[in-house]
């Protein structure tokens, strides 16, 4: 959730977004307009509930960004394993409450009222500033994407991601839902995202150089037609929501190798062609307007994302769901 910016892509590179006539697009679904729907505020939390110190603190830490990877101890890992559980759950719960004519503010809902009721916290209320309790991002937005009053329809996907806050740690996990009826093209990229996923989540072990996951990604991606969004990354994940490593999913020299008690997040994200990347006003939401696939003009991006454990003979899937079997 709330993705750190890849040192390989800067900040200053993405554009703001300009309303703008975009008739060169086909879209699938109609497109999604910056301002058009309001946002509802936060919901409230239970006093009772632990709330991340970035809620209280003057100047709050919201992650560690440099330094060697974290190796986490087993009672610690323990807290992860529950937190991720929680999160995992979430998401499962959240996708499944996906129809059409429902909002991204109905979803919030759905999903605040699951984590509080694990006597957690939704991890992205006060985030930087974040004034909801899941990102939902829906058709082209990379990442980020704010709950709102926009009614979902047929024909669109979206990626839910939910981070939770619990026992004193995060757990951090997202996935894709579709309204029917989905194009072929859109549901291809939904699940050669989520291939790339499973298939950087099989190398990892002890000894395996983190820099592998982007070529794995890089490669599934690239059999299929599709690129790699190079601005966002996965991250070392405990007591703050982004700690090292960093996980570049594109080809890359980041140093360093797994060892045992290393969490990190592993979160693809795949669009059908590369192009600019824009930011909203909100300072949260990434869009990527443009992205045609071969003849007709496609516009849509795709994203899972899964906590993973390095033990001493390969991974544990901290956030693997009931129904997933491909890991």
């Amino acid at each position: 959730m709330l993705q750190r910016f890849s040192k390989q892509y800067q900040f200053s590179q993405i554009g703001r977004m300009k309303q703008r006539k975009r008739s060169h697009i086909k879209y699938f679904s109609k497109p999604i307009i910056e301002g058009q729907y309001g946002v509802v505020p936060a919901r409230a939390v239970p006093s009772h509930i632990q709330r991340p110190s970035y809620i209280s603190e003057t100047k709050p830490v919201y992650g560690i960004y440099e330094g060697a990877p974290v190796v986490h101890g087993q009672d610690m890992i323990q807290k992860l394993r529950k937190a991720a559980q929680i999160a995992a759950k979430t998401a499962y719960v959240a996708s499944k409450s996906v129809k059409q004519g429902m909002t991204t503010d109905d979803l919030d809902k759905i999903v605040h009222e699951f984590i509080i009721s694990q006597n957690a916290y939704p991890s992205p209320i006060g985030f930087m500033g974040f004034p909801k309790s899941v990102c939902t991002s829906v058709n082209e937005v990379c990442c980020h994407g704010i709950p709102n009053l926009r009614p979902l329809d047929g024909g669109d996907s979206l990626n839910i991601d939910v981070t939770i806050f619990y026992d004193g740690v995060h757990g951090d996990t997202s996935v894709m839902a579709q309204v029917p009826e989905m194009n072929p093209e859109i549901t291809k990229l939904i699940d050669t995202t989520q291939k790339a996923l499973y298939e950087a989540i099989k190398i990892c072990k002890p000894g395996q150089k983190f820099s592998k996951i982007g070529d794995i990604v890089e490669e599934v991606a690239g059999d299929e037609g599709f690129t790699v969004c190079e601005l966002f990354t996965g991250h070392g994940i405990g007591e703050l929501m982004h700690m090292p490593p960093t996980i570049i999913h594109n080809f890359n020299d980041y140093p360093g190798v797994m060892v045992p008690g290393n969490v990190f997040t592993i979160e693809p994200i795949l669009l059908m062609r590369h192009d600019q990347y824009l930011m909203w006003k909100d300072n949260f939401t990434v869009v990527s307007p443009d992205n045609p696939s071969g003849i007709v003009n496609l516009q849509t991006v795709a994203q899972w994302e899964h906590m993973v454990l390095i033990t001493e003979n390969g991974y544990e899937v901290l956030t693997k769901r009931e129904d997933e079997t491909g890991i």
